[in-house]
């Protein structure tokens, strides 16, 4: 990594604890990085996620976290952690977290390679580092990855949906002081520039646990019967169809996409 280029990292919660512990996230998370900037709190739908569902008040304790992640945060303070909450009142839309993110890295940077790592997400230092070079080398300012995403803790996605064959996952910038037109799908102001596919992997933990899925159940539209189908996917021994966790009405059901079971 070049010498005036700082790695910072931005993340957006909303009861997370349970990946803040999983295998030592947060200290990593703050070994990796020389910044990383953590904006905690419940979001509406609006901006480019406003196809989610309102969350009611059993998600949140007037606007953050109620499972813990708050003292967790409070608990183990960093000097290079930051962590930004609303006040009192909801963000207006994840567009707006990212955008904390970014008025807080101002403060330290001019311009770094910066990170989003969602909290289900996990990267090593020498993926961090080797993605950063091939940015470099290929001359490029967005990297895209994709990742290993699981689905419960022995099973594992293939394919367009999850993996991200069919769209992979921005997550490294060359940024210079831009702020987000939009987190989904993550995109800069001004010209993001081609968006390289970085031969890294990472781990994706999306639908690891259960009470992550019951929470994408009720926050993403078009869920229904989400966790029922999620603990039948958990009995897969063998290669079955994304359908078979997503239900037959979504898009991504009728990709080239499936389930394996992994051991170990």
């Amino acid at each position: 990594m070049a010498d005036y280029m700082k790695r910072v990292a931005f993340t957006i919660i909303l009861n997370g604890h349970r990946h803040l512990v999983h295998k030592n996230y947060y200290n990593t998370m703050s070994k990796n990085f020389d910044l990383w900037v953590i904006v905690e709190g419940l979001s509406n739908p609006g901006g480019s996620t406003s196809w989610c569902n309102k969350l009611d008040s059993k998600f949140h304790n007037n606007f953050i976290s109620n499972d813990g992640t708050s003292e967790y945060l409070d608990n183990n303070k960093k000097d290079n952690i930051i962590v930004v909450r609303p006040k009192n009142k909801p963000w207006a839309s994840k567009d707006e977290q990212v955008n904390a993110a970014i008025k807080e890295i101002k403060k330290y940077y001019k311009e770094c390679y910066l990170w989003q790592i969602d909290i289900d997400e996990q990267w090593s230092k020498n993926q961090l580092a080797e993605s950063e070079k091939y940015l470099d080398e290929s001359n490029g300012k967005t990297g895209c990855f994709l990742c290993n995403y699981f689905v419960g803790p022995n099973q594992l996605v293939l394919g367009e949906w999850g993996e991200g064959t069919g769209g992979p996952y921005r997550r490294l910038w060359k940024w210079k002081g831009e702020s987000f037109k939009a987190h989904e799908p993550p995109t800069l102001n001004g010209k993001n520039g081609p968006g390289f596919l970085i031969p890294v992997r990472f781990n994706h933990y999306a639908y690891y646990f259960e009470e992550d899925v019951k929470f994408k159940e009720e926050y993403y539209g078009s869920y229904d019967g989400l966790y029922e189908r999620w603990k039948k996917v958990q009995e897969n021994r063998g290669t079955i169809p994304v359908s078979e966790l997503l239900g037959p009405n979504l898009m991504w059901s009728f990709t080239k996409t499936n389930i394996k079971y992994i051991d170990g």
